[in-house]
């Protein structure tokens, strides 16, 4: 069977378009699934350092520091249809945020605060970016050994937060 070289060119075209399509719808979503199905799952934390320095660099009052300190969080990380939801549930609050990646939302935070926030995907981890009256701070959350690891950042003061898959 003898094709011209137009017929050629047109059914090489028809694949490259075929391809191209492939490529940027399927892919996303397959490269999104591997990138945050590490997350999924409940997680319970075992170990915390520097958490109370931490949240006195946040503002946050004596009281709620206290129990900050004293409570052992449960972190629930589910995704559906790329909206991804994190749950912190522990005996003295029950905090949650679903978002997409890379999209700003409004946040209020376990200790009260009213946040801009934005969660993207850099370099393995989840990094969230809170932002209110004129002050950032960055919590990055990673997979290492099979423990998630949480590294809060504000100014100065870093903590580490250390939770094991239930």
């Amino acid at each position: 069977m003898k094709f011209s070289p137009s017929v050629a060119l047109s059914a090489f075209t028809l694949i490259q378009e075929l391809l191209k399509q492939f490529v940027f719808v399927w892919r996303p979503r397959f490269v999104f699934s591997i990138m945050v199905d590490q997350f999924v799952g409940t997680w319970t934390l075992t170990a915390s350092e520097n958490f109370d320095e931490y949240m006195k660099a946040l503002g946050v009052g004596f009281a709620t520091r206290q129990m900050g300190n004293m409570v052992k969080p449960k972190l629930v990380i589910s995704v559906n249809d790329g909206v991804i939801s994190m749950k912190s549930e522990s005996t003295f609050k029950t905090t949650e945020i679903k978002f997409t990646l890379n999209e700003e939302f409004d946040e209020t935070t376990a200790d009260g605060r009213q946040t801009k926030t934005v969660i993207t995907f850099e370099n393995g981890k989840l990094v969230q970016k809170q932002s209110w009256d004129g002050k950032t701070t960055t919590l990055e959350r990673e997979i290492q050994e099979g423990k998630l690891m949480a590294r809060c950042v504000m100014d100065d003061v870093v903590a580490l937060r250390t939770y094991e898959k239930a």
